[in-house]
C-alpha cells in the first residue's frame, strides 16, 4: 500500500517526502547518502478548541475556534498535510 513518508539524510539533515511502499530506498540529492525514514507523526483531534483558545506555533497566532484556525490557514495559503484542493483550485483546507 502506498503512503506518504518523511525521509531525512543523517549526514546533511536534508528532508524529503515520498509516496512509496515501505521497501523502497531513496538517496539524498545533496550527497548521495541513503535517506532514513522518519517515524510517522500522528495528529489526534481532541475535540473542540479549549475555552480560552490556544497559540498555534505553526500559524504563529492565537486560535479561538476551529473555524478561526481554518480562516487563518486560508489567509496564509497553507493547508493540513494530506488535504486536497477545492475544485476551483484556489484554496486548500
Amino acid at each position: 500500500m502506498l503512503r506518504l513518508y518523511d525521509y531525512e539524510c543523517e549526514k546533511c539533515g536534508h528532508t524529503d517526502e515520498h509516496i512509496t511502499d515501505t521497501g523502497d530506498v531513496f538517496t539524498c540529492p545533496e550527497d548521495g547518502e541513503v535517506l532514513k525514514r522518519l517515524p510517522p507523526v500522528f495528529r489526534i483531534n481532541t475535540g473542540p478548541v479549549p475555552t480560552g483558545g490556544y497559540y498555534d506555533e505553526n500559524l504563529q497566532c492565537g486560535i479561538r475556534t476551529n473555524a478561526h484556525r481554518k480562516e487563518v490557514m486560508r489567509q496564509q495559503g497553507v493547508c493540513e498535510k494530506g488535504a486536497t484542493p477545492k475544485p476551483d483550485g484556489e484554496a486548500w483546507y
